[in-house]
């Protein structure tokens, strides 16, 4: 573009491209006569790809990708430039991806970390934690009943002689497969029920909200009990007992937050465009709740862990053959004075769990946060 053309008042400020002065505050053109005789070789086809090369006064050479008519060739309209970074130097700004900030910002939270370090701990524990022992939670030592810890059995024994560091072992990975089960699943059906009623609207949402207020009304504690009874106590329909039950309650908040991004232009957009539903609930609706069922995954394995506790220490959860750590305190609770290791030793396992998960939850909370600087900046 020759001078006599160009805009006095972008002469300074607007650098053209095509004359070689395509640069940010301290960019320079590397061959600006190739440029500008490039430049319209490119006039009136969509599919060039010219490129500039950038190099700034550091040294750093960037490569500038973009539609053909931003170099003056195509008369369509400017795009926006694609960089390519090929080095990195001081004062460059980074631009990071969502996923890769919370990450960063829950990893520089102490207490999440140490919270990930014990649930690992625990996992590999759970796995692997018995491959050392001799015992396992099926077998009885007749010669040592109700004895204390030893070099025999590192945790001692319960009434019937079965060691406890088994029990333990058996124990946590029960408690961790229950609270994983109900954790994710139970988020995930909230998500799904909360967005389709919310989003198709009318009455299909009226009568989702009336089958959503009965199923919370449900005596769901004598059910699980009932149930339970006739499943024997097994872990696995606890964990999927649980899980029915406890997905109501994130529904209705999903419900509520999908009611103001339905009304949201690039939702409006999508439907115009002729997306489905469902496309539009997984692809525009899901994604911005994210943040939301991220946390209630984590805040929802805590709890899950508590509830199981508590309804195997009510006896109506799981039970012998099978073993969990809310089981083994309900039996030892009532053998405190005689037998302290058998309550003590499984409250502690439980404890280790649930601070591991609490401390998470917290890290996560301030990482979802963006007013947070528990984190610190990105």
């Amino acid at each position: 573009m020759s001078d006599q053309h160009r805009d006095p008042t972008l002469a300074t400020d607007h650098p053209d491209p095509a004359d070689g002065d395509y640069r940010g505050a301290h960019a320079r053109v590397e061959d600006p006569a190739a440029t500008e005789q490039a430049a319209p070789a490119t006039h009136g086809r969509l599919d060039a790809d010219p490129t500039v090369s950038v190099r700034d006064a550091a040294g750093k050479e960037d490569v500038l990708r973009g539609d053909p008519g931003q170099f003056g060739g195509n008369p369509v309209g400017p795009a926006a430039p694609t960089v390519v970074e090929t080095g990195a130097t001081e004062g460059d700004v980074a631009i990071t991806g969502k996923t890769a900030l919370i990450v960063k910002r829950l990893l520089r939270n102490k207490g999440a970390v140490i919270g990930l370090v014990m649930l690992a701990i625990a996992i590999l524990f759970a796995l692997l934690g018995n491959l050392p022992n001799k015992w396992s939670y099926t077998d009885q030592d007749f010669m040592n009943i109700g004895s204390g810890p030893s070099s025999e059995h590192w945790f001692g024994t319960d009434v019937g002689g079965v060691d406890l560091y088994s029990l333990i072992v058996r124990g946590t990975g029960k408690s961790l497969m229950i609270a994983s089960v109900v954790g994710v699943v139970a988020p995930i059906i909230a998500a799904i029920y909360g967005t389709a009623i919310a989003f198709w609207g009318g009455w299909r949402e009226k009568a989702g909200m009336w089958l959503l207020d009965m199923l919370i009304l449900m005596p769901y504690f004598l059910l699980i009990a009932v149930f339970m009874g006739q499943f024997g106590g097994n872990a696995f329909i606890l964990a999927l007992l649980l899980t029915a039950f406890g997905w109501m309650g994130m529904a209705r908040v999903i419900r509520a937050t999908t009611q103001s991004l339905r009304e949201r232009e690039y939702v409006q957009a999508a439907r115009y465009m002729g997306v489905s539903d469902l496309g539009i609930i997984r692809k525009h609706i899901i994604p911005n709740i994210g943040s939301y069922l991220i946390l209630q995954i984590v805040l929802g394995t805590f709890g899950a862990i508590i509830y199981e506790t508590a309804l195997s220490f009510l006896g109506v959860g799981v039970r012998a053959p099978d073993v969990s750590l809310g089981m083994l305190i309900g039996q030892s609770a009532n053998q405190l004075s005689g037998y302290p290791w058998l309550f003590w030793i499984p409250t502690i396992a439980l404890q280790w769990i649930t601070v591991s998960l609490a401390l998470i939850g917290d890290g996560m909370r301030d990482a979802l946060d963006p007013n947070s600087k528990s984190g610190g900046t990105a």
